[in-house]
């Protein structure tokens, strides 16, 4: 990988907000929305830009010289857009600075290598490999499942700015994924001055399928759960005093609850996996199907293992 330096004005102390570009209308979105996200934050931005190159031609394999710089101009003109647009973005908002970085390896591995030392990465929910706009695509599905910090996937992101009055969402269900979530969500909530809603499902099934269960019925189990819900807000209220928190309690189908309450949302912040496990191995089914449908931007805060691991990085790269 290649790095460009260009501070902007000042150097930030916190770990980097790093931006996916790949010249295309939706990734120029994704930055406008991580510059403003990573001056909140004081973060330096790192624009990257990855076109891999074949390893062979016709078994001799190298490629033409012709074919190498032409390859690396494309990702000069993607990586001069993105920084221009983020110069122009910050000197409204407010200077940081912006680094880029360009690389001939893949566009998920460039990517996760860079999350085990970034603050958070951001993506747009698709780029130049077309794809429908409800689809998150194969790179955004890698590196949200894999990645060792957060990951902000951008979608239905007007580019006018962050609205204090609109909330941010997060979906609570007592796992250690979610906890991260919300941790982060009353983080978010509190730089930008915004109210929080906690939405919490009870019960992961449709449990409007199917006969009745004696005991599962829901009236009688919402207070257990609404106090359920208070009690893992707790620690982050008392650590968040001025963040207004609403909360809601529904009986099941957490996606849709997620999605409604989403609506006019300014972040949705979820966990990269819910209470049906596997939680290293793949993002959660309700993670992917938020993901797949929400019209905001999405958060997907990665399991304590993965943020464990890149602890550990960021403790290797800067021993001081």
């Amino acid at each position: 990988m290649f790095r460009h330096h260009d501070r902007g004005g000042r150097t930030m102390g916190s770990l980097p907000t790093v931006v996916g570009v790949d010249g295309s209308a939706a990734a120029l979105d994704a930055v406008r929305w991580a510059v403003l996200d990573a001056h909140l934050h004081s973060s330096d931005l790192v624009l990257v830009s990855a076109m891999p190159l074949p390893k062979a031609l016709t078994g001799v394999g190298i490629l033409p010289e012709p074919v190498v710089e032409q390859s690396r101009s494309e990702i000069r003109t993607i990586l001069d857009e993105a920084r221009a647009l983020a110069s122009r973005v910050s000197a409204t908002a407010g200077p940081i600075g912006i680094d880029t970085v360009s690389s001939e390896n893949p566009a998920v591995a460039t990517l996760l290598d860079l999350s085990t030392t970034a603050r958070m990465v951001v993506i747009a929910t698709r780029g130049l490999g077309g794809a429908e706009q409800r689809s998150l695509g194969s790179i955004g599905f890698a590196v949200t499942t894999h990645a060792r910090c957060p990951v902000t996937v951008v979608r239905g992101w007007s580019g006018d700015g962050l609205d204090t009055t609109h909330p941010v969402v997060v979906g609570v269900d007592g796992t250690r994924a979610s906890a991260a979530a919300v941790a982060l969500a009353f983080e978010e909530a509190s730089v930008r001055s915004a109210p929080l809603t906690a939405v919490h499902s009870w019960s992961d099934a449709d449990l409007t399928v199917g006969l009745p269960i004696r005991g599962l019925e829901w009236p009688a189990n919402r207070p257990a759960a609404a106090d359920q819900l208070t009690r893992m807000l707790e620690p982050h209220t008392r650590r968040h005093p001025t963040v207004a928190v609403r909360t809601v309690v529904v009986k099941d189908r957490p996606v849709q609850a997620l999605l409604d309450h989403a609506q006019g949302a300014q972040l949705l912040v979820i966990g990269s996996h819910g209470r049906g496990g596997y939680g290293e191995m793949m993002l959660g089914s309700t993670s992917r199907s938020v993901l797949a449908r929400a019209h905001c931007p999405v958060t997907v805060v990665p399991s304590p293992g993965r943020r464990l691991a890149r602890i550990t990085a960021t403790a290797a790269a800067d021993p001081e």
